[in-house]
């Protein structure tokens, strides 16, 4: 990295604050003043460099007279630059940048220079400059040069020129004046607009596509912005006022000259008299031109040091202490680049050219809104929609697949593809291919191929349409990497002409797979135009590695892969397309699946590293930053994950793809236990930690044969941000999930042991299981239980006491005891649960008529043998799974409940009371017809008064989950998590009346040996606020609407209250769900997502790590985000300054920045964690490996 930096003048990476640019005009250009003018560049240079503090001198010349001088062609464009009088070309031969500390020594070091050009030069423009030491300019409001690449990584790609003139670059001047009234005619805020920034430095989403951000941004073929270095200095007073600027000396570089035409042009539109950049109207241009910098070996001059020269922006120069958690894009790459790491084991520079992109791409989302267009419908036309009917839905689903994958989104002529940059590639990857950015979240685009008349029978039956696949599930890509594309289509053939009653069904996936593999033609073409484009640059390692890539895909189009790198690609490139068809889909046990490649075929560690850090970033390159700009694809019937209706909790699934990666655990094997981890496990964490992705999101499975190893990283990973692994217990998630099956041997142990994280966090068998859940909530089983069977969220002068959703529950004031209560609440939750079993049987195998999954069906084991879709029964393990988001929020609200009303200790309360204070949301929403508003204002006042006393006390008292001692507060809690589980299992395993003939119909449909696993979960995922936002306020102080615990986690404090990062001891915390009831039978995994501060020892964490891993620690999975309150705080506040603090979603990781308010809210409020040790009470070992 550094030889191309190092190739580079020493004065072109000096930092400028002062200084004076001189454009020399020759008398002639002779060889004679050629020498004199290197002599005295070279002297001048030589001083510069020998000042203390250093200053520089930056010499370009004319790239007509250098090509002369030095027998060479070096060609400029300058059309745009000649063709307006925004700005002017004054031409020139030379220019003299000299940068210094002070004005002072610029006029003293030029002194004796300029007295010499009075010799050679007919003309010597002077332009005396400099500006304030906090770099602020246009009156000291904005920071000047903050998004310039200074880092090396950046100045390497898009500054200085590789090849045989290392480190030399083009350069751009012209000196433009401001015009203060017009400047000042505008608003502070219409001035930030103009900008693009606040004064601050943080940045506006450009919504106007005439501001300065949005039109000095230009991007590339691959649709990202290739940088320019900015390194200019404000001149002059206009009436001697020091905050009035007379203009600026624009002085900018970088290695292509036409870019400089690119961004000129969009800065000035279509229209030559009024500029689109709202800026150039209010400056005016009056001189400048491009030069060519030489090299400093062309010139004579010493080169620049990497280790001395490069400056970072004082903006950006935050971070974490811990040395592992990067805030920016900036601090990362200047630490990387510049071998500041804390572990010294930076990202190669191929990695760090490639992640530099990919954070440019991601940066681009603050300036361009755009999404995918609709995808035709595959008739092509209204006629033969009609005509279509004939022809089988999987026929038709597979036809569509085939059109997307061969022909729309990756053949190399694509509109769509091109223009939605989905064939975006650089020639120094190593992995190739790009994943959509489909999520569960914005939705996703797929070729529709249902007729009007289908379409509208579908919606009316079932609310379900072409994109109801939800994906949600785990490919056994393995299956694709042991046999390879072309003996998957040859043993699909042969069940095709065996089995001709599963005629449709074997024909959709030979189909399906042609289409992936037309998709590897595709971009083995996109690779041999790299590579070629490569060689016109004198690119050869990078042409040579395009051939590379081309000749790989071409391979895989039909054999299996005969090395680490093939393996690699076909897992990812079968992942893309399965996300290209709207299978939004996880990627399962990689280091499982790629160790047999890496053991048998060995490449050294760094090039193993390098390919796994290439694969993090292709699998991530695509997130979305910029919350205001995103596009909503979803539709009524989008990621049905029940077969029903698709609407759920969106906001918080902005970049959730399901791209998750499992590491480690048990081998998939009978008999006694074998820890799987292997060096591909240490590679994935290794990534995790370096490459500061959202995706993949990263679950480690751990026990107590873990090894050391694998634990450290683990322990580094997390300290990155990010909440990156996740942990699942293998002990006691493997006898989770086999004693969630219907009998005895139902879920074998080799089955259970080979589990891995879906698209969230839900454990199941990988490559064999179709999922669904649907929710049950506690919080309304309890606003039910006190308000006679109806939910208080929607009471009021239209529903009165609320939505009436069960049977009557007696009235408040006749619940005498907390006995009666939790009987009546344990009744109400019994017949919601029954209720969510129903929904689900009745709609189980509704998308095999609509949208069935012919491509996710061949790497979901049994669906092949069984000539069966995936959404028709066919997979080997059918789980469904009960989720009973918020049980924190409840049994703190039954606590309260007991603490104020019933206990004769505290109680201050009746419960008739304590109703109306939740109905009235605490005193912070009076209601009618429970308050008169109008008649008895006074009234309503008092009595909310005392409503907010009432929540004074419940927010006082101890909290489930958080350490607390108090004994009823375990009780309540244990029996609650005892109840869910016991309740779940027995309505469906001694099926409740209601329930049993639907079982008994799916048996007749799919065989009599067909049963359900059942794996029951408290899993909110990212719906923590949607799931809120249904609820009234609660009884432990939460407000009516307010999100609720994440998940299995301690109800986050108040929202309209400040966050209390009050740290609790980690293993005390844990106690809390030492239950078997959490531990196995909430065997969905019952998430904690906690949060550590930065500067938690790596001793401590490691420690705990083990601890958990031995079984010592209560919980089957734990989520830990670093992440200080601060931290977080500053992040809402400047989302680019910490663009790359991450944060643990209910199932995946996600850029703070990008969350909307209520989320950020709920992190800042999340239970903070502190180190500690067990005390061995409460604690037991485990013995044995499940």
């Amino acid at each position: 990295m550094t030889e191309v930096l190092e190739g580079a003048q020493r004065g072109l990476l000096t930092h400028a604050l002062y200084g004076q640019l001189l454009t020399v005009h020759l008398k002639n250009s002779h060889e004679s003043t050629h020498k004199s003018l290197l002599s005295l560049v070279r002297e001048l240079a030589a001083t510069a460099d020998s000042q203390q503090p250093r200053c520089g001198l930056l010499v370009g010349f004319s790239p007509t007279l250098w090509g002369k001088w030095n027998h060479r062609s070096i060609s400029i464009s300058d059309k745009v630059l000649n063709g307006t009088d925004q700005w002017m070309n004054t031409h020139g031969d030379v220019i003299l940048y000299l940068k210094t500390h002070d004005h002072d020594t610029a006029e003293q070091l030029l002194e004796g220079p300029k007295r010499r050009l009075d010799g050679l030069a007919k003309v010597v423009d002077c332009v005396v400059m400099g500006k304030r030491q906090d770099s602020r300019i246009m009156g000291g409001r904005y920071h000047d040069g903050i998004t310039n690449p200074n880092d090396p990584v950046s100045l390497r790609d898009d500054i200085l020129i590789n090849g045989e003139y290392k480190g030399a670059s083009f350069a751009f001047t012209q000196r433009f004046l401001f015009d203060w009234e017009a400047i000042t005619s505008n608003t502070s805020d219409s001035q930030n607009q103009i900008v693009g920034r606040r004064t601050d430095g943080s940045i506006l989403s450009q919504h106007s596509t005439r501001g300065h951000i949005h039109r000095a941004n230009v991007r590339d073929s691959n649709g990202d912005q290739r940088k320019i270095l900015r390194q200019a200095l404000p001149f002059g007073r206009v009436g001697h006022h020091a905050g009035r600027e007379e203009g600026i000396m624009f002085v900018a570089l970088c290695n292509e000259q036409q870019r400089f035409e690119d961004i000129l042009q969009n800065l000035l539109g279509t229209r030559k008299d009024d500029a689109a950049d709202k800026l150039m109207q209010m400056v005016s241009g009056v001189g400048g031109s491009y030069w060519y910098v030489p090299a400093a070996k062309e010139l004579g001059v010493s080169p620049a040091k990497a280790s001395d020269d490069l400056h970072e922006h004082p903006h950006w120069k935050v971070s974490s202490p811990n040395g592992y958690l990067f805030y920016n894009f900036q601090d990362y790459l200047h630490a990387m680049g510049e071998g500041r790491y804390k572990e010294g084991d930076a990202p190669s520079p191929r990695l760090l050219s490639l992640i530099a992109r990919t954070f440019n791409h991601w940066r681009d989302g603050w300036v361009h809104k755009e999404h995918l267009p609709r995808l035709p419908h595959l008739a092509g036309s209204e006629d033969k929609k009609r005509e279509m009917e004939a022809i089988p839905i999987p026929t038709r689903k597979a036809m569509a697949n085939f059109e997307t994958l061969t022909n729309l989104l990756s053949a190399p002529d694509s509109k769509f593809a091109q223009e939605y940059q989905l064939l975006r590639n650089y020639p120094k990857e190593l992995i190739v291919g790009v994943v959509p950015d489909f999520t569960y979240g914005r939705g996703k685009e797929v070729m529709p191929y249902l007729s009007k008349d289908e379409e509208f029978s579908f919606w009316l039956k079932k609310q379900l349409n072409e994109f109801s696949s939800m994906g949600h599930i785990i490919p056994d890509l393995g299956h694709v990497v042991r046999n390879g594309l072309g003996k998957m289509i040859q043993e699909a053939e042969k069940r095709l002409h065996e089995d001709e009653s599963h005629a449709t069904f074997y024909q959709s996936a030979i189909t399906s797979l042609q289409g992936v593999q037309g998709y590897l033609r595709n971009w083995a073409t996109i690779a041999d135009k790299s590579a070629a484009q490569a060689r016109e640059r004198d690119e050869a390692d990078d042409a040579d590695n395009m051939a590379d890539v081309s000749d790989r895909l071409r391979r895989l189009v039909d054999q299996p892969p005969q090395s680490f790198q093939d393996g690699v690609q076909l897992v990812f490139s079968f992942h893309c397309c399965l996300h290209l068809v709207g299978e939004l889909t996880s990627i399962g046990r990689l280091d499982q699946i790629l160790w047999p490649l890496l053991e048998k075929h060995p490449i050294p560690t760094d090039r193993a590293q390098e390919i796994i850090d290439c694969l993090f970033v292709k699998i991530g390159e695509d997130a979305f930053i910029n919350r205001s700009f995103i596009h909503d694809y979803v539709t009524c019937g989008t990621g049905s994950i029940n077969g029903g209706w698709g609407n759920f909790s969106q906001g918080g699934g902005i970049n959730q793809w399901g791209q998750q990666v499992t590491l480690g655990g048990y081998k998939a094997a009978d008999g006694e236990p074998q820890d799987g981890s292997n060096p591909v496990t240490l590679l994935f964490l290794k990534a995790a930690r370096r490459v500061p992705v959202n995706a993949p999101s990263v679950s480690l499975r751990v026990n107590k044969y873990t090894p050391a190893d694998v634990i450290e990283e683990a322990a580094k990973a997390l300290l990155s941000g990010g909440a990156q692994p996740c942990l699942f217990n293998d002990d006691k998630i493997c006898k989770g999930l086999v004693d969630s099956g219907a009998r005895k041997d139902h879920v074998k142990v080799e089955w259970a042991r080979d589990y891995a994280a879906d698209g969230c966090f839900e454990p199941m068998v990988a490559g064999a299981t179709e999922f669904a859940f649907n929710n049950v909530m506690p919080l309304l089983a309890l606003e039910q239980t006190i308000n006679e069977g109806a939910t208080y969220g929607a009471a009021g002068s239209e529903h009165l006491r609320g939505l009436k959703a069960s049977f009557r529950s007696p009235l408040a004031q006749s619940i005498e005891t907390f006995d009666d209560l939790q009987r009546i609440f344990l009744e109400q939750l019994r017949w919601l649960t029954i209720q969510s079993f129903d929904y689900m049987l009745d709609h189980y195998g509704n998308l095999a008529d609509v949208c069935p999954s012919p491509l996710l069906s061949t790497v979901i084991d049994g669906c092949m043998e069984k000539g069966r879709d995936l959404t028709d029964g066919g997979a080997r393990v059918h789980m469904i799974a009960p989720l009973f988001p918020g049980v924190a929020n409840t049994i703190d609200s039954l606590y309260a409940i007991w603490k104020l009303v019933y206990e004769d200790e505290s109680a201050c309360t009746t419960l008739d009371e304590l109703l109306l204070a939740l109905i009235n949301d605490w005193g912070f929403g009076m209601i009618e017809p429970y308050q008169d508003l109008v008649l008895a204002a006074t009234e309503a006042e008092q009595n909310g008064d005392r409503y907010k006393e009432l929540r004074t006390a419940a927010l006082a008292l101890p909290k489930w989950a958080t350490g607390a001692a108090d004994p009823m507060l375990k009780k309540i809690g244990a029996d609650l998590m005892d109840s869910i589980v016991e309740i779940s299992k027995s309505v469906i395993r001694e099926p409740h009346p209601l329930l049993a003939p639907k079982l008994e119909t799916i048996r007749k449909k799919y065989g009599p040996d067909f049963d359900f696993v059942v794996t029951i979960g408290t899993g909110t995922f990212e719906g923590y606020t949607g799931v809120g936002a249904a609820c009234g306020a609660s009884a432990d102080g939460r407000r009516k609407g307010m999100p609720v615990a994440s998940d299995t986690s301690p109800a986050p404090s108040p929202q309209d209250l400040p966050p209390q990062p009050t740290p609790r001891n980690i293993y005390g915390v844990m106690k809390s769900y030492h239950q078997d009831a959490v531990e196995y039978g909430i065997a969905d995994a019952a998430p904690v997502d906690l949060n550590i501060p930065e500067d938690f020892p790596l001793e401590d964490l490691r420690h705990f790590i083990k601890d958990y891993a031995a079984g010592w620690v209560g919980g089957n999975l734990i989520t830990l985000t670093c992440a200080d309150t601060k931290t977080l705080q500053e992040a809402s506040k400047d989302p680019e300054k910490y663009g790359l603090v991450r944060v643990r979603m209910g199932g995946w990781t996600e850029f703070y920045a990008t969350s909307f308010p209520a989320h950020q809210e709920q992190h800042q409020r999340r239970l903070t964690v502190k180190p500690g040790r067990p005390d061995d009470k409460g604690y037991d070992i485990r013995n044995g490996g499940f």
